[in-house]
C-alpha cells in the first residue's frame, strides 16, 4: 500500500503479530483499527489459570480459552532473538521484571506492553471486541462484523467496511489431537497440554505423555510434572 493513499485497515488480534503489523501500517500513514477480543493485549502470552471446558478439546461447543501457557513456563529461546528488529528484547531495571536471558512468560507480556505503549498502539485497539465475520464485497472492500459485550445482557453488533484486513488471531486455540486406536474406551483421565497449567492435580499419579506436535515443549511439561513429584 502506497504512503500516498492512506487506507482503512483492520487488524484482527493484538498479539505480537497484530501489534507489529499495526505499528508498520501506522508508520505508513494508514488508519488502523485493531480488534482484540480479550481485555488486554498480548495474545498467547496472556496467562490465565482458566482452561477449556473440555480438557481434551474435542467438543466443538466447549468454552474456549485462547492461551496455552502454563504457570511456570519460561521461554526456550534467548531473549536476544525474540525481540522485534528495531525494538530489542533487552533486560530492564523496571520494578518486578525478569532480567534472565530465558525469562518467564510474564516478561514477554511486559515487553509487548512496552512496545505497544512506546509506539502509540494502545489507542488503536478495541478491547473486548470479537470479530465474527470477514468477507470481500463487490466494491473490493472488506466487510468486518464484530461484537462487543457492554455488560452481561447487552451486546453491540457492528458492521464496517475496510480497504484491507490483516488476520493475526494466532493458531494455538485449536488443540491437535492424537489419533490413538482404542483411546475412547480407556478409563483414565485425559487432558490436552493446551489445558495444562500447574502440576498439582497430577500428584501421586502415573502420567503418560503422547507427543504429537512441538514435542520438545511437551517434553518440558512432562519434566515439570516429574520434577515436582
Amino acid at each position: 500500500m502506497s504512503q500516498n493513499s492512506p487506507k482503512n485497515v483492520a487488524v484482527i488480534g493484538a498479539g505480537p503479530a497484530g501489534l507489529v503489523a499495526a505499528r508498520e501500517l501506522k508508520r505508513e500513514g494508514h488508519i488502523v483499527v485493531v480488534f482484540e477480543r480479550e481485555n488486554q493485549l498480548g495474545g498467547t502470552w496472556i496467562y490465565t489459570p482458566h482452561t477449556d471446558s473440555d480438557p481434551i478439546g474435542i467438543d466443538p461447543n466447549r468454552r474456549i480459552v485462547h492461551s496455552s501457557l502454563y504457570s511456570s513456563l519460561r521461554v526456550n529461546l534467548p531473549r536476544e532473538v525474540m525481540g522485534f528488529r528495531d525494538y530489542p528484547f533487552v533486560a530492564t531495571k523496571k520494578p518486578n521484571r525478569d532480567p534472565r536471558r530465558y525469562p518467564g512468560h510474564r516478561e514477554v507480556l511486559d515487553y509487548l506492553n512496552d512496545f505497544a505503549s512506546d509506539f502509540g498502539l494502545i489507542e488503536l485497539v478495541r478491547f473486548g471486541t470479537e470479530v465474527g465475520y470477514v468477507g470481500l464485497l463487490e466494491n473490493g472492500k472488506w466487510k468486518v462484523s464484530s461484537r462487543k459485550s457492554e455488560n452481561d445482557d447487552h451486546v453491540v453488533f457492528v458492521n464496517e467496511e475496510y480497504d484491507a484486513v490483516v488476520i493475526c488471531n494466532g493458531r494455538f486455540t485449536e488443540p491437535q489431537i492424537a489419533d490413538i486406536p482404542g483411546i475412547e474406551v480407556w478409563p483414565g483421565k485425559q487432558i490436552h497440554s493446551h489445558n495444562y497449567r500447574v502440576p498439582e492435580p497430577f500428584r501421586d499419579q502415573v502420567c503418560v505423555m503422547c507427543h504429537v506436535h512441538c514435542s520438545l515443549e511437551r517434553f518440558n511439561v512432562s519434566n515439570l510434572v516429574v520434577q515436582q513429584y
